[in-house]
């Protein structure tokens, strides 16, 4: 099993933001220098807890400061941004990375970031996130002159010259684009067929139950079958869980299960996040468990692996029985608030936990 991370990043509002931006910087380097193999680093604009607000802008500066990790957006949240403006600040980053870079689309799930561009629905957001994909892929493609017209997005270049660069737009430097992730969340999500029908990368949430994420591969799997694609090799998949190995078990559950601890509070928070979104269901292991039972507590005992090596290896050896297997396991990253216990979880993890797990 390879090992890589997610990054919210999660931090508590009253943290001092440019202590936050540091950690995280340091938090990419330890795990490029840990082996780590990839890093998908968030964006959000109005959620104190999440504070990155361009992640490409982050992964350009990181990219001097690491050697092997592979970097990607996670995501791009489309509705959001201006297709053309995806495409070239991404063509561009890949380039900065010499092809060290990959690329997850998504649509956001936060109601104030929504209310903040003045959004529609979320279904329509989600037929806007597709449109927009599609602009970003034909504008890495094409040569101008072309007019592109979609229900949401038209844009076009009528005059070009070629021999003068004139209306010529940047492409990637992997070709024909870098590897493109999609987030998935819900049982049935969009994502996930769309993501199997086009051969992108499924990457799965932290905030859901083992049993829903079999069912992510099933819904990716069948729209690769959609597709008339050849069934997908588990190779492509990448399951985020918040992990918290420590050398002695009670020293880990203390910590986590701690109402002060910054790792205990990033539940309470997305708590409210998905309730605003009408998502909290996503997060129940059975769907008779009443909402109000859904507390950090509860989030943190069904979703989290949290233990010392041999408790955690167990847990993540069930949940690949359970799944049938995937490619990375995505460590989530919370925030350093006990920087040792972080460290330290960060080289068991890497060094004692993964190596004993299978691999596809």
């Amino acid at each position: 099993m390879k090992l890589g991370t997610f990054m919210m990043p999660l931090h508590p509002p009253e943290k001092d933001r440019t202590e936050c931006f540091a950690e995280d910087v340091e938090f990419v380097v330890r795990a490029d220098q840990l082996g780590f193999t990839e890093a998908w680093v968030g964006q959000h604009h109005t959620v104190a807890w999440e504070p990155i607000p361009s992640n490409d802008l982050f992964i350009a500066h990181v990219l001097p400061l690491t050697q092997n990790i592979r970097l990607g957006t996670g995501v791009s949240i489309m509705p959001q941004h201006h297709p053309v403006n995806v495409a070239v600040r991404l063509a561009f980053l890949d380039h900065l990375s010499k092809g060290r870079f990959n690329c997850g689309f998504g649509q956001g799930g936060v109601a104030t970031d929504w209310g903040l561009f003045d959004l529609p629905d979320p279904k329509t957001q989600g037929l806007m996130t597709v449109e927009s994909i599609d602009m970003v892929l034909k504008l890495w493609q094409a040569d101008a002159p072309f007019d592109f017209a979609g229900d949401f997005y038209r844009i076009k270049i009528e005059e070009a010259n070629s021999e003068l660069g004139i209306g010529e737009l940047l492409k990637p430097y992997q070709q024909p684009h870098p590897p493109i992730g999609m987030s998935v969340i819900r049982s049935d999500s969009m994502a996930a067929t769309m993501a199997g029908q086009r051969g992108y990368l499924p990457i799965s949430t932290n905030l859901v139950a083992p049993s829903i994420l079999t069912q992510h591969w099933q819904t990716y799997s069948a729209g690769a079958t959609d597709a008339g694609l050849p069934a997908p090799e588990r190779t492509r998949w990448r399951i985020s869980r918040s992990i918290l190995v420590a050398d002695d078990e009670a020293r880990a559950w203390d910590y986590a299960l701690d109402e002060k601890s910054a790792f205990c509070r990033a539940f309470e928070y997305l708590i409210a996040v998905l309730s605003a979104a009408k998502m909290l269901h996503i997060t129940k292991h059975d769907p008779d468990v009443p909402d109000e039972e859904v507390t950090p507590e509860y989030l943190i005992r069904n979703l989290c692996i949290i233990g010392d090596v041999p408790s955690c290896v167990e847990q993540l050896q069930g949940l690949w029985e359970t799944t049938g297997g995937f490619d990375t396991l995505l460590m989530i990253a919370h925030d350093w608030d006990d920087r040792p216990l972080w460290e330290r979880s960060m080289d068991l993890l890497a060094n004692q936990v993964v190596p004993q797990l299978p691999s596809v």
